[in-house]
């Protein structure tokens, strides 16, 4: 009894004598931009975020609703629900991993009784007797070479890895409804337009008609009218067709029911038109910031301290490993006598498992481990690049976008002067109708390019948004 005392006592001082395997993590260099060189990218816009994260959001749809579906996303997608069960799991393997660290206690018991056969050796012993037993037992593994303390750093890195990963996932999916709902946005203007073009030439179509009852055109006018109306009839029913199918793809995204979708119509759905803003306002910040605010490179180097744990875990495994155990009971034969003093029973116990030929398979997993490490800090450096990349992309299109909707807004000026002029002229009998119908179909496609500038235009503020890790700033409670 005195001796199990004795080696549950020295357990506690046993648990601080490992020593890690666990190679010194350095995090790998990356070469920046520099600070000048960055804030010459950056728009010429107000760094200060005066906006809650809402209000931007708001100003950018020019109402809450792509707010609303943001927030019905972020509780009913099923990306994020995933990432969240992940997430659990992440936090059990942990809790799993700091578990490994303690000594189990474990109850062990036993009730029987048995009668040996008189021809069963030896023979001729027939005996009856019963088999009670009532014990704890005490186990631990001596963490000398530090492996499940490797093997909980690498759990803990996993974890926060994983807690990344959850916040990219909202990310993505904040990023996929804005640029879903401004699709939306720009299709049902398209669809607008679309509208009132194919009543202003239903009313030319009349109008050529009556003037051919009077003899002041001839057929011909008549039927590039119809065929005028006939095109851009076409092109309606294409925007009513895309703007269907993109209000579905928004629906699943926001995760709603296969029920509410199929009720679901574009009446229900009336949105704004796109605005023309230049910009809002976005985080200038120092380009270090970039590694800390984006959640996917803060996964991946955590996943790159996991794989440095996972070397010190290989590490461990090449040298001897003791194990020791306690048991304390009560041990009789008959029940009646199993909790007396006679009755008590004790075991103690260390046990060493030293590998010594393997054909080397445990130092080849040390070598595996390295090189998935090696491989991962060329994932991180990539991460890194592709991050930047983004960045960069997000404020070309950003500026290019502006001088191009500032261009198709003066085309668009100019065409329906154009429109006007053209129609004047004909009546007055100056130019044939083809000049008239020319100049519809350039209003018309200018009008819907326009849309699509603004909406490449909002998108590129989206994508800057995502490409700069989002949550710029917390909404106000």
């Amino acid at each position: 009894m005195r001796n199990l005392i004795t080696i549950s006592a020295l357990i506690p001082v046993l648990m601080l004598t490992g020593c890690s395997q666990i190679p010194t993590y350095e995090k790998p260099k990356v070469e920046l931009p520099t600070q000048a060189s960055w804030n010459n990218l950056q728009p010429k816009v107000d760094s200060q975020l005066n906006l809650s994260e809402q209000a931007w959001w708001n100003q950018l749809s020019g109402d809450n609703t792509l707010a609303n579906l943001m927030n019905e996303a972020l509780t009913h997608n099923s990306d994020i629900a995933l990432a969240k069960l992940n997430l659990q799991q992440a936090r059990s393997v942990l809790n799993q991993s700091k578990a490994a660290q303690y000594p189990e206690l474990s109850a062990t018991g036993q009730l029987g009784r048995t009668k040996n056969s008189l021809e069963a050796y030896p023979v001729g012993s027939e005996a009856t007797y019963g088999q009670f037993s009532l014990g704890a037992l005490l186990s631990y593994e001596i963490d000398l070479w530090g492996k499940n303390d490797a093997l909980k750093q690498q759990a803990q890195a996993n974890l926060k890895a994983t807690e990344a990963d959850q916040k990219t996932v909202k990310l993505s999916v904040t990023a996929a409804v804005a640029q879903g709902y401004l699709n939306l946005m720009a299709l049902n203007q398209d669809v607008r337009i679309a509208q009132d073009t194919v009543e202003s030439r239903k009313e030319a179509l009349q109008l050529r008609q009556t003037q051919l009852e009077y003899g002041s055109v001839t057929p011909l006018y008549v039927h590039q009218a119809e065929s005028e109306l006939a095109s851009v009839e076409i092109a309606l029913q294409q925007q009513q067709q895309l703007r269907d199918l993109q209000l579905h793809a928004l629906s699943v995204l926001v995760g709603q029911s296969p029920k509410a979708l199929a009720q679901m119509t574009a009446s229900s759905f009336e949105t704004k038109d796109l605005n023309s803003l230049n910009s809002l306002p976005i985080p200038k910040g120092l380009p270090s910031d970039l590694l800390e605010r984006r959640p996917d490179i803060v996964a991946m180097e955590q996943r790159l301290i996991a794989a440095n744990a996972n070397i010190g875990v290989a590490k461990a495994a090449l040298y001897p490993s003791i194990s020791l155990s306690g048991l304390l009971g009560f041990s009789s034969e008959a029940l009646n006598k199993l909790f007396t003093d006679d009755s008590v029973s004790w075991n103690t116990s260390a046990a060493i498992n030293a590998p010594i030929f393997d054909y080397g398979k445990r130092r080849s997993q040390v070598q595996i481990t390295e090189a998935q490490k090696q491989a991962l800090v060329i994932q991180y450096q990539q991460t890194i690049r592709t991050a930047f990349k983004e960045v960069l992309d997000a404020l070309t299109n950003l500026k290019g976008s502006s001088q191009q909707l500032a261009a198709q807004q003066r085309q668009v000026t100019a065409l329906k002067q154009i429109l006007d002029l053209s129609q004047k002229r004909f009546d007055a009998g100056y130019s044939s109708y083809l000049e008239v119908l020319d100049a519809q179909r350039n209003l018309f496609n200018a009008e819907i390019n326009r849309v699509n500038l603004m909406l490449s235009h909002s998108t590129a503020l989206v994508n800057l948004y995502k490409a700069l890790g989002g949550k710029w700033q917390e909404s106000k409670s």
